[in-house]
């Protein structure tokens, strides 16, 4: 592929915001992407792969290196008893594979419709939503480790090129994974997921937003994929989390933090110092936490934020949080990743200062973002 220099990288994201690249290249193939790394290689630049743009902030200066967009397309599939393992490339839109999958009667990803980005950065973030997580159904990745020697001869064979990492060594967590533990290390090529194609299996999730009973008694009968597909997509759009073409959305990155996981006796602070400053503020949001089996909670990021200025619909100049969403930073009007990031940055200070929790951020800063 054509190797380009100074590429203005903002459009390429969901937020819109950053600056440009010193290199690009648009790889579709594992040969380009070897090309690519071995170009790195050669004149001691820094790599980032990009996906689908939609969980990152990449700084106003730009990336002064390689940025490879992740092109790798094609679906493929085996048949396995009655399952299907299904090979996608790493730069197919996450929800065309579930599209296709729903479209095929396959089942297991349904509830996952709607959220923004490629194959490879669902299964590097282990991405998940509504009691379904990419790792249920991932069975092993392809993906090139730049700490191995390569050269343009192994870019010729992929079997010499790429390593196989099955789910065990994947380390997955909630919306974790080994990958975004070593970051630059593995390029992820490819990834196989194994789905049901029995027509008998449906989710069953619940929670104050979404309940297949409520669905299931409202429609007189078990919902189709196709349904619970649409009901996905316009709970996210109520949530101001759908970046789709013809629906309403914001410019973006998504949540921007994690859910903390907090003791027990932090768990029972949050609530003492919650009800101290109103009390009938936090009778009303319950539930906002969930216990967890090994005795910590898990809290609603959202519910910290009610007791501080940041709550849906804020507006600070160019930058705001979704109106529909407090967890959503949004790009109000041509906002920096400056603007971005201080506004982040406030978010967590001021739930620390009243709270003693610390937000962690779940959105990827790229290059020097302050």
């Amino acid at each position: 592929r054509e190797m380009k220099e100074y590429v203005s990288l903002a459009p390429l994201t969901t937020l819109g915001v950053g600056g440009k690249a010193r290199f690009f290249v648009g790889a579709q193939s594992v040969e380009e992407v070897m090309e690519a790394l071995a170009f790195a290689r050669a004149n001691s630049l820094p790599v980032f792969v990009l996906g689908g743009g939609s969980n990152i902030v990449i700084a106003d200066s730009g990336f002064d290196g390689l940025v490879i967009a992740m092109r790798v397309s094609g679906i493929t599939t085996e048949k396995h008893g009655n399952r299907l393992l299904v090979t996608v490339g790493a730069g197919v839109a996450w929800d065309d594979f579930i599209a296709w999958s729903i479209e095929n009667k396959l089942h297991g990803l349904e509830c996952m419709s709607g959220v923004p980005g490629t194959v490879g950065g669902a299964v590097v973030a282990n991405l998940g939503a509504y009691g379904v997580q990419c790792s249920d159904t991932f069975v092993h990745a392809e993906v090139i480790d730049t700490l191995r020697p390569f050269g343009r001869s192994d870019a010729e064979d992929e079997s010499c090129t790429l390593q196989v990492i099955r789910k065990e060594q994947c380390n997955f967590s909630y919306h974790d994974s080994m990958f975004s533990h070593s970051k630059g290390r593995y390029v992820l090529v490819r990834a196989t997921f194994a789905l049901s194609t029995d027509s008998s299996a449906h989710p069953s999730y619940r929670d104050n937003r979404f309940d297949m009973e409520t669905l299931t008694k409202k429609l007189g009968r078990t919902p189709t994929q196709k349904e619970v597909r649409d009901s996905v997509l316009t709970m996210r759009e109520e949530k101001g989390s759908l970046i789709m073409k013809d629906r309403l959305s914001f410019k973006s990155a998504g949540s921007f933090f994690h859910m903390p996981f907090v003791s027990a006796e932090k768990y029972a602070e949050v609530v003492r110092r919650a009800q101290e400053l109103d009390v009938e503020k936090e009778e009303s949001l319950r539930p906002w936490a969930w216990a967890q089996p090994d005795g910590s909670y898990k809290i609603a990021p959202g519910f910290l934020l009610e007791y501080t200025e940041f709550q849906k619909g804020y507006v600070r100049a160019f930058v705001g949080i979704s109106p529909r969403h407090t967890l959503s930073i949004i790009n109000v009007a041509g906002a920096s990743a400056k603007d971005i990031a201080k506004l982040a940055n406030d978010m967590q200070s001021e739930v620390e200062k009243i709270f003693l929790v610390r937000l962690e951020r779940e959105v990827e800063y790229v290059g020097d973002v302050y």
